[in-house]
């Protein structure tokens, strides 16, 4: 299964990612419509992980792109390959990470855990940021193939398509749900096709816990179609702005 799917992750680029259907010609991109450099990166990381005998015992500080599976079992993953000024501080036998930012140019950094079924995730710690970014429980799904975040607070970007589906009560609050279909974009995933889904939280906070199971089972009672997850970690997505965080998974 890894090998079938890995020959497709590394055909070449084939273009510049199609934009979502409904935005007409004439709309800007927007820092909502992730670039495929950044989708393709992550595919390709996931199959790319590094052995347990080339983990460093102490905080590494990464600032180029870069994945692994830790010591101690969880999943971490920056994505840095526009070299904006960002670095992701690793800290290889627990589940503690940092990220301090000040940036004109997307990244995404985080950690969680790779494979499996869906799970309670669970952090603390510190969180300040301005500009726009996005602080989410994020991962993709295969079977099919799904890229989904569960949005715990955001910059000065909007989130989703701006239609409403439902909402999640999950967690102590209240999560507006959306979707955002790509077609015919080059392979991700083996698929040309994929939905983005949404969770967005209306009343914002930076530490807890999301029960992504729960946002898994009210998505498909809205018809909507997560698979089975390759990776769900928490995140802080940046465009434009600084921030800095200092988070411990549990």
């Amino acid at each position: 299964m890894v090998s079938a799917t890995k020959l497709l992750l590394l055909l070449p680029f084939l273009g510049t990612l199609a934009s979502p259907t409904d935005r007409t010609s004439n709309e800007p991109v927007t820092q909502w419509e992730k670039s495929y450099d950044r989708l393709q990166q992550i595919g390709e990381n996931i199959f790319n992980i590094t052995s347990d005998d080339q983990l460093q015992r102490r905080s590494t500080d990464l600032k180029t792109s870069k994945d692994g599976v830790n010591s101690a079992g969880y999943y971490y993953s920056l994505y840095n390959d526009n070299h904006a000024s960002a670095i992701y501080t690793e800290f290889p036998d627990s589940g503690r990470f940092q990220l301090k930012w000040n940036a004109d140019k997307e990244f995404l950094g985080g950690k969680g855990f790779r494979g499996g079924s869906t799970r309670k995730l669970s952090w603390d710690g510190y969180f300040k940021a301005e500009g726009d970014y996005t602080l989410a429980v994020y991962g993709w799904t295969t079977d099919p193939v799904t890229e989904w975040y569960i949005v715990e607070q955001h910059g000065t970007g909007t989130p989703g398509n701006g239609h409403i589906l439902g909402q999640v009560n999950v967690d102590g609050g209240v999560y507006d749900v959306y979707m955002l279909p790509y077609r015919n974009v080059p392979k991700i995933y083996g698929v040309t096709n994929f939905n983005q889904l949404w969770s967005v939280r209306r009343n914002p906070r930076t530490t807890g816990s999301i029960d992504v199971t729960a946002h898994f089972k009210r998505w498909k009672e809205l018809g909507l179609q997560p698979g089975n997850p390759v990776f769900q970690m928490v995140t802080a997505e940046g465009f434009k702005g600084s921030g800095n965080l200092d988070f411990q998974l549990h």
